[in-house]
């Protein structure tokens, strides 16, 4: 029979685990959606050179591998590693500032029409343009940020960082 741990995983840290695999997953069933809509497209003919190297593809299998970061963190969260607490600190906070600053003007998102442009500092590639057309990226920016800085708050909080601390391998004398 197994003995019974005398503390469990604060349930902030299973929800952050949960959402955290289940939004990866949801990313990698969309890119795996998208890169089958885009081979089966008829109106695509680079796609069967083979000499050609597509970006589309190459952007495809790189979202699917991002995609597995989350993964990773969320299985070291539920186990209350605390490498997996400092990589999502990492990861959300890569997410929650650019997002912030997105959604407060400080820097226009990239759009189909200025993707491609190589910004320079002359080019007021900081300065948001709102009479152009908004990205559904650019939409969902306030709540990235605000998510992101939900999950920070929640794996920075005083008595979760005790958790993890309380949960470190015992290093051999």
């Amino acid at each position: 029979m197994q003995k019974p741990s005398h503390e469990s995983r604060p349930i902030a840290i299973t929800i952050l685990a949960v959402v955290m695999f289940a939004a990866s997953g949801l990313l990698i069933f969309d890119r795996v959606v998208n890169f089958y809509t885009y081979r089966t497209s008829a109106s695509i003919t680079a796609i069967n050179d083979s000499n050609v190297i597509n970006l589309q593809v190459v952007s495809g299998i790189a979202f699917l591998l991002i995609g597995l970061v989350p993964i990773v963190l969320a299985i070291g969260l539920w186990q209350l590693k605390s490498w997996a607490r400092f990589l999502s600190l990492c990861l959300f906070s890569a997410i929650m500032l650019p997002a912030l600053a997105a959604s407060l003007g400080l820097i226009s998102p990239p759009s189909p029409d200025n993707l491609l442009n190589v910004p320079t500092f002359f080019d007021d590639f900081i300065a948001a343009d709102s009479s152009k057309h908004i990205s559904k990226l650019a939409k969902i920016n306030p709540y990235l940020a605000g998510s992101s800085a939900i999950a920070i708050a929640i794996l920075i909080h005083p008595s979760i960082v005790r958790t993890f601390q309380r949960h470190r391998p015992k290093l051999r004398s």
